[in-house]
């Protein structure tokens, strides 16, 4: 099918909704407002392993033992000074002396020991414990208020990379219920979270490292690109995060790549979709070629699989998808003549504002999938909604569906990705397959050359064998920055907005 060409949008009318609630055009130099697309579920520092929290907390109000660098993914020091594995099963880790919490309490050992724990708790449903230490335990232990030892259950050769993620708060944080109130060590501390408008962060007079040199920072978030975009020329906002392509067409807006992944994740348990045929051929009826430089950016990359190339483990042998819609009818007449249901309606569940024209993306692909013989519904839903639909538990008369999402690997290695999306009790799995289990499990634990060759097979399992998803883009991401601002995004900035980097002219 044809795909139109996007025009500007009504950017008048985007610059007068915006200035309904402007404030001057010239931003006192002590305040920042960034506009982002939506508001973050959830403020506690176990909750960053999702980018609408992680893009306030990380690195801002909270921070963790190490970091990972944007250039290379290698390790870099942040609350600890140095780390070195002791054997197979443990790691010791050095820490900063000198530094405090925003609540006034001295970070030693035991809050390591505190936040490892309350990341790990089945009943607090931590997002990084479910996603990024899924399929092992920690245990931290003490040395001595500077040195703490983080023991594994199984082989994890690149635990520090995993702490990256693990934000540690204060020891007065809460161990029996999430904290809307977090307390970090980051060069901001949370002023105020007023539901609904925005996230206020005061620069933190105790900070142990290079001082911010913006005193107050405010995030707000609005839905429309063409708002975000028109905030910034009216000075309501000096940065604002994912502009569309039809909308980011000034000197001052920034693409970059920025490790993100749009897929369609397939329910391969229920009917039609548990057969390969039905799965295949909804692969085939998608143009991914038309949608690129019409819907998504001219520089997006067709995926194959849900990694970028930059990331460990990335299989470059696995084909992409063509389209071919004939072969897609194909393939659905088979899989009628064998009893599959294939006039079942399916469901899409589009996420509103997950990235430019998130919903254009969907109505074109409904179109696509009609076109060669689905029986395809749109439902655009909000961020809980939608999480509802992404995380388990799901329940078991659910209708057949598919789900719009992306993933990020900022981090490097494919097991940021695998665990918790693809294994049979991943939280996000649409799967149950022994093998491809086997092969993520095994890949986890190994190094070097048969670490990547076992991502690289499970990789392709997913996209040949199981095809339990509908890979879309390699995503670039467009920033609009106000020209008196200093900031320059990179390949981490869908996930973490670095405030402390960024200042006036």
């Amino acid at each position: 099918m044809t795909i139109r060409k996007f025009h500007p949008l009504r950017i008048g009318l985007a610059i007068c909704l915006a200035a309904g609630v402007a404030m001057s055009a010239d931003a006192a130099e002590d305040k920042l407002t960034v506009v982002v697309t939506d508001e973050p579920k959830s403020l506690d520092p176990c909750d960053t392993d999702l980018s609408g929290n992680s893009r306030i907390l990380h690195n801002n109000i909270t921070e963790a033992l190490v970091n990972l660098s944007p250039k290379d993914g290698s390790v870099v020091a942040s609350l600890a000074t140095s780390w070195r594995q002791v054997d197979d099963l443990t790691w010791e880790f050095k820490l900063r002396e000198g530094v405090t919490f925003h609540d006034g309490k001295p970070f030693e050992a035991s809050a390591v020991i505190a936040a490892v724990k309350r990341a790990q708790d089945p009943a607090l449903a931590c997002e990084v414990g479910l996603a990024t230490l899924k399929g092992i335990k920690l245990n931290a232990e003490a040395v001595n208020p500077t040195t703490v030892l983080i023991k594994t259950d199984v082989v994890e050769p690149i635990l520090p990379n995993k702490m990256s993620a693990v934000d540690i708060g204060s020891p007065a944080t809460p161990s029996d219920g999430k904290t809307r109130s977090p307390a970090g060590t980051g060069p901001y501390k949370l002023d105020a979270w007023i539901p609904g408008q925005s996230v206020a962060l005061t620069a933190y007079d105790g900070y142990w490292g290079d001082k911010p040199a913006i005193k107050n920072a405010t995030i707000i978030w609005r839905a429309e690109s063409a708002v975000r975009a028109a905030m910034v020329e009216t000075g309501e906002a000096q940065i604002a995060y994912e502009i569309a392509p039809q909308d980011g067409t000034t000197d001052q807006d920034q693409a970059f790549p920025n490790a993100e992944t749009s897929l369609l994740r397939i329910d391969a348990q229920v009917a039609p979709l548990d057969d390969k045929r039905v799965r295949e051929a909804l692969n085939l009826a998608i143009d991914r070629d038309g949608l690129v430089g019409t819907i998504f950016h001219e520089d997006a990359q067709k995926a194959m699989q849900v990694v970028p190339p930059s990331v460990f483990g990335f299989n470059p042998d696995i084909p992409v998808w063509t389209y071919d819609p004939e072969k897609a009818k194909s393939l659905l007449a088979a899989a009628k003549a064998d009893g599959v249901p294939v006039d079942k309606e399916i469901v899409i569940y589009g996420r509103i504002g997950i990235y430019p024209n998130s919903s254009e993306s969907l109505e074109a692909i409904q179109a696509m999938l009609a076109d060669a013989g689905f029986n395809a519904r749109l439902e655009m839903l909000e961020t809980s909604p939608w999480l509802k639909r992404l995380l388990k538990p799901w329940d078991k008369d659910r209708q057949p569906s598919i789900l719009q999402t992306q993933i990020d690997n900022a981090e490097g290695d494919a097991v940021f990705t695998l665990p918790n999306r693809f294994t049979t009790d991943g939280n996000q799995a649409t799967i149950v397959d022994a093998k491809l289990d086997k092969l993520i499990a095994d890949g986890s634990k190994a190094t070097g050359d048969e670490r990547k060759k076992l991502f690289q097979e499970a990789f392709r399992y997913i996209a040949v064998d199981a095809v339990n998803i509908a890979p879309l883009f390699h995503m670039v991401s467009i920033a609009r920055v106000a020209k008196d601002v200093n900031y320059i995004p990179d390949v981490q900035a869908g996930n973490e907005i670095k405030l402390k980097s960024i200042s006036y002219r």
